[in-house]
């Protein structure tokens, strides 16, 4: 079986990663989601040319693996060559991605008394 997009990201930069987090961040807060801080970076989640974030929550953290590609790439290609976002282990699309995202806080943020 073939997980379109999952596969390492070629030419991947740190730097593409956190302009592309920024975005992410400024997608969510689009989404109306209300963001304690910035994500925060987590180095030992790195693999295959993705870059790993944590976004607080009031309750934890949600786990990001952003793609060190272009944003062009990551957010507007439409193409089953775009590469992936991994959100709390599974691979999503941009537009997926902000949605699963958004959920995963919506839902923590409810569990706080």
């Amino acid at each position: 079986m073939v997980n379109f997009g999952t596969g390492p990201v070629d030419e991947a930069s740190e730097a593409a990663a956190e302009a592309n987090m920024s975005a992410f961040v400024d997608a969510l807060r689009q989404r109306g989601i209300d963001l304690p801080a910035t994500a925060d970076r987590d180095p030992s989640a790195d693999r295959d040319g993705r870059y790993g974030y944590l976004l607080p929550t009031a309750t934890g953290a949600v786990h990001i693996l952003m793609p060190g590609a272009d944003l062009a790439r990551v957010r507007d290609d439409l193409t089953a060559s775009a590469p992936c976002l991994v959100v709390n282990g599974q691979a999503w699309w941009w537009h997926d991605a902000t949605g699963q995202a958004a959920a995963a806080i919506t839902t923590r943020q409810a569990d706080v008394p």
